[in-house]
């Protein structure tokens, strides 16, 4: 069950920890099954503009992965903190988040 809450502003730690972990844990998945696309032969690791293929393609993707995750998390961080830091100023936001009940039935 969702429940509504408004609030002022979102601090920034936050916005950068749901990039970070949306970006992390859908770029680094992908980049290592293109890594096992390369294993066997597929020219979709890249380096330098040179293919990275068999297990080298391998080894570097998740590596690859990560350095975009990691860009990416600071760029659109920042994008979002700036844009919400503006809305911010102009009205509430509010959102839907789904409560945690405690095994107590709190």
């Amino acid at each position: 069950m969702f429940k509504e809450i408004t609030v002022q502003r979102v601090s920034t730690g936050t916005l950068f920890k749901l990039a970070g972990l949306g970006l992390t844990l859908t770029l680094i998945p992908f980049s290592i099954l293109m890594g096992f696309l390369a294993l066997f032969g597929a020219s979709t690791v890249t380096w330098n503009e040179e293919p990275l293929t068999g297990v080298t393609g391998l080894l570097a993707s998740p590596i690859i992965g990560a350095f975009v995750a990691g860009v990416f998390t600071i760029f659109l961080g920042a994008c979002m903190a700036l844009g919400l830091w503006l809305y911010s100023s102009f009205r509430p936001l509010t959102l839907r988040v789904k409560v945690l009940t405690s095994e107590t039935g709190a």
